[in-house]
């Protein structure tokens, strides 16, 4: 299998969850503000519909929760066990990251959780 069709990677590059080909979002740069959370409304290439049921994305929310605290962990171990800063630079760099990964870190959760529901399946078409 090629790693375009892994999991990881359509979750990373916010692709289609079921054919791994089309963008899930209308602008593919997460720091165009205006339209960060604009989704496509269908895949481009194989159909299926992005606008699921009304609060489908609530779960997005946990999936974001879990990020920003392997972000954090993350950011722990690297400057304050391994390169043994301060407690205060560790959370004054801690913040300044999770602000700046704010508009990936949206994306990338409501693409995991998609991705977790809908089964990958190259050949089907339609939502």
């Amino acid at each position: 299998m090629s790693i375009k069709k892994t999991m990881v990677y359509a979750s990373l590059a916010c692709k289609c969850p079921r054919c791994r080909e089309g963008n899930m979002f209308v602008d593919p740069y997460p720091y165009h503000f205006k339209k960060m959370t604009e989704m496509e409304s269908h895949c481009s290439h194989c159909g299926l519909d992005f606008i699921r049921e009304t609060s489908f994305y609530f779960g997005a929310m946990y999936v974001s929760y879990a990020l920003t605290i392997a972000y954090g962990v993350g950011c722990f171990l690297l400057f304050y066990l391994l390169l043994g800063i301060s407690l205060f630079q560790y959370l004054l760099v801690n913040a300044l990251l999770l602000l700046a990964l704010i508009p990936y870190t949206f994306r990338l959760a409501r693409t995991i959780w998609i991705t977790i529901m809908i089964r990958y399946s190259p050949n089907e078409t339609g939502s």
